[in-house]
């Protein structure tokens, strides 16, 4: 009776419980089987079909529970990033300096004062900053992009070292056609196809006139964004998932980014009812007169790049090109962090196995990686070499100093960071660092392992920072220990982020 009894118990429990049990771990198998070939977006090709076989046949025996996990930790991840406020917020225990960062990273608005104020125009403004100069644009006679290049400068283009700000402005100009015709790249054929060599070189002069002689925002910055876009592109393999038209864009975007920067930023111009603020609604009137700067100088048929190009190219061309300069705006930076995040969580075993191009499909992943590699390049002299780390980071600080003096000149509240009386540079780098360089760094690491070296920079640079300012201020020790700490937390994080980008470039690499 016992032994009949337990069969009918056993078969009982099987059908009420275990039998369902199974079923419904068959469906979460299938469905992280499902998650997991979305997430990676595997190669459907016939050489690799049978290690894809292999791969999912392995995790059909694999515990139902560990891949669950695996699962619920990417889900979640995904979740936190959804969730996570886009703006680092104040903390109790931040000092003056670090508050200002925050708010020069949020675009915060300066407190209004009277409504009489008058329109303050920086110098070499020009009327609302929109008139291209009227300089000559024909080349200077001989030049081309390799002839008034020494071979010295050639030479760092192929290393992080390149500088920009003691080039002659011939040199300057042949190093902005050099870049983009160079034959070693995948869209120089194209360029040289379709580009002639007379209308680029006029392009570029004309180009290098618009720009004004700020400490730092002038041609010198221009060109050293096109060489970091140029860089990148190279590093990344961004021929896998970029056309050659989408890259020569984003160079010509490099050398226009910024043309005719009036030396004061848009808050400025906002504060100051300036013509530009009015005529842009104040939405980021200096990038909107950028790209429209730089479009008037295209529209000249002696300087017009595009002249040889199918007009719907044209034009889908010209949308991306806006896009990624109205990108560069400091205010729509977090915004680009979290979706860089988004990318790499929802395709991590893509990007740390070096196959961007599995991952990087849609005309929005494209956008979002053009801006990235403009943004990136725009704001990366913390990611240089030491020497021109600091000497880039002083020029930027000159210009915001001197931004400071025209708002109390002009009786308006002064900015964040442009207080040449209260603002330390060495602290202020610390914090540019922490809050805004650092969580960039980490999500173009993550989505391409062989930016490594931008970690490895970071490292280096933060700690140099930290010295720095304990040399020049001789600070508390309790103050000494605090910014001690932020430093540490900083260059280990990057330390760790290079180190696995180098492990994922090193097992997935050629």
């Amino acid at each position: 009776v016992m032994c009949c009894f337990g069969l009918v118990m056993s078969s009982s429990i099987s059908v009420i419980a275990l039998q369902p049990l199974e079923r419904m771990l068959s469906v979460v198998r299938e469905r992280c089987t499902q998650i997991f070939k979305y997430t990676s977006n595997l190669k459907d090709d016939s050489s690799s079909g049978s290690d894809e076989e292999s791969e999912y046949d392995d995790m059909e025996h694999d515990s139902e529970f560990v891949l669950l996990e695996k699962v619920v930790s990417k889900l979640a991840a995904i979740a936190d990033l959804s969730a996570t406020n886009q703006e680092p917020e104040v903390k109790a225990d931040m000092n003056e300096n670090e508050i200002m960062q925050l708010s020069w990273m949020q675009g915060a608005q300066v407190p209004a004062v009277n409504a009489g104020r008058a329109s303050v125009a920086p110098k070499n403004f020009g009327k609302g900053g929109l008139e291209a100069s009227e300089t000559d644009h024909r080349p200077p006679r001989g030049l081309n992009a390799l002839n008034s290049m020494p071979v010295a400068v050639m030479e760092a283009l192929d290393t992080a070292h390149f500088n920009s700000l003691d080039l002659t402005k011939e040199v300057r100009c042949s190093v902005a056609a050099y870049l983009i015709t160079d034959t070693s790249t995948q869209w120089s054929t194209w360029a040289r196809s379709n580009v002639p060599q007379a209308q680029l070189l006029a392009f570029v002069v004309q180009m290098e006139s618009n720009y004004t002689g700020n400490p730092f925002h002038n041609f010198a910055h221009a060109i050293d964004v096109e060489y970091m876009v140029y860089r990148y592109m190279d590093l990344i393999g961004a021929e896998q998932f970029l056309s050659e038209t989408t890259q020569f864009s984003l160079l010509i975007s490099a050398i226009g980014h910024d043309v005719g920067h009036t030396g004061v930023n848009n808050q400025y111009l906002i504060e100051t009812s300036n013509e530009l603020a009015v005529r842009y609604n104040d939405h980021s009137p200096l990038e909107n007169m950028h790209c429209a700067r730089l479009f008037q100088i295209i529209s000249t048929p002696d300087t017009n790049v595009f002249s040889q190009i199918e007009k719907d190219l044209y034009k889908e061309m010209r949308k991306g090109m806006i896009d990624a300069i109205l990108h560069t705006d400091v205010t729509k930076h977090n915004e680009m962090i979290k979706e860089l995040g988004m990318l790499y969580q929802m395709n991590s075993e893509t990007f740390d196995s070096l196959c961007p191009e599995t991952a990087i499909t849609s005309n929005t992943h494209i956008s979002l990686i053009s801006g990235m590699l403009l943004h990136g390049a725009d704001v990366s002299n913390p990611v240089k070499p030491w020497s021109l780390c600091r000497r880039l980071a002083y020029l930027c600080m000159d210009e915001f100093f001197a931004q400071g003096d025209l708002e109390k000149a002009a009786g308006i509240p002064v900015q964040m960071l442009n207080d040449r009386e209260k603002v330390n540079r060495p602290n202020a780098q610390i914090g540019f660092i922490e809050f805004f360089i650092a969580p960039m760094v980490m999500e173009m690491v993550h989505l391409f392992p062989p930016l490594h070296s931008l970690a490895e920079y970071l490292d280096e640079n933060i700690r140099n920072w930290l010295e720095v300012w304990q040399q020049e201020t001789n600070p508390a020790p309790d103050a000494v220990a605090k910014v001690a700490a932020r430093v540490r937390k900083v260059a280990d994080n990057m330390n760790l982020l290079a180190k696995t980008a180098q492990e994922h470039q090193s097992q997935f690499g050629e």
